[in-house]
């Protein structure tokens, strides 16, 4: 400001403009307006470089994508601020697109919109989406790696607990568009966890704790207890999984809420239950050996409805 310079020995007017002139010429200094006073902006020697031989329009497109910070500026809006002509404003951001002053980050917000910001800028999460975004494009592909790369560490563990923390390790180095933060990892963890791939154990640090979730009999990965019991109390092995009867089919049914015993769908009539019956091995309540005498009942009884 003119205060600064006053301060610093710049008492005369003529002498800071005729200073001012030289270093403008030079692309050394910008000047910029906030409120009522004027304020002095030096500019470093190599990026001086890029705005040699630049136009005030140039310049002027510049200031304005400048203002904008990390949102990014849309090429309507800058030719109404600026008001240049379309093809003029084009002529300029291509100019300034080609010595790397600016960039074009497609925006998800607005689907087939692109913003302009300056080179260095790292675009806003409202802009680019965040990690889970690559050129204005959900990363699917990526994602879907990642989550391979998370269940894949945890299974080479052998059934141990792995924290949080060392899946963030593990993950950041591995190759990829860009490096995902703990959050994002956690995000990862948390869709294995809903999609019952993996559980969390809760530890005293408050850090969460994950394990891989062994795969029951029926091909899937559910275990009751998992996130209850500690990990030395947790079956690992399958054979082993195969008669603790934590499967039934009856907990992951989506007609649980409909069915009743009697009704119009109900344990007599379900054959999974049969089937679980017979390929679990679940000991009788009556003492009668599993896939024995009772089970054949069951199955007549199933057979009669």
């Amino acid at each position: 400001t003119q205060a600064d310079l006053r301060s610093g020995g710049w008492a005369d007017p003529q002498m800071v403009l005729n200073a001012a002139n030289v270093l403008l010429s030079q692309g050394r200094l910008t000047l910029e307006k906030i409120g009522t006073e004027l304020v002095y902006k030096a500019i470093d020697a190599q990026t001086a470089q890029k705005f040699r031989g630049l136009e005030k329009e140039h310049l002027l497109v510049y200031q304005h994508i400048e203002k904008t910070g990390n949102k990014g500026a849309w090429s309507k809006v800058l030719k109404d601020q600026t008001n240049l002509q379309q093809h003029t404003l084009a002529k300029v951001t291509k100019e300034l697109l080609r010595r790397q002053l600016i960039k074009e980050v497609k925006s998800v917000a607005h689907r087939g919109r692109k913003v302009f910001m300056l080179w260095e800028t790292e675009p806003d999460k409202s802009v680019s989406g965040g990690t889970w975004y690559q050129d204005g494009e959900f990363a699917s592909s990526w994602i879907n790696s990642l989550r391979e790369k998370a269940q894949g560490y945890l299974e080479s563990n052998g059934g141990k607990l792995v924290s949080l923390q060392e899946i963030h390790t593990f993950i950041q180095q591995q190759p990829g568009p860009s490096a995902p933060s703990l959050d994002d990892v956690q995000a990862i963890m948390r869709a294995l966890e809903l999609d019952e791939l993996v559980f969390n154990v809760p530890h005293d640090s408050g850090q969460p704790f994950y394990c891989h979730r062994p795969t029951g009999p029926t091909g899937w990965s559910f275990d009751l207890f998992a996130g209850r019991l500690p990990s030395w109390a947790v079956r690992r092995d399958r054979d082993e999984a195969a008669v603790d009867g934590l499967v039934a089919p009856c907990i992951l049914c989506p007609l649980q809420a409909e069915c009743r015993p009697g009704g119009r769908i109900s344990p007599e009539k379900c054959e999974y239950i049969a089937s679980w019956v017979r390929m679990v091995g679940a000991p009788d309540p009556m003492g009668e050996p599993a896939g024995g005498s009772r089970a054949g009942k069951l199955n007549d009884k199933m057979n009669d409805w």
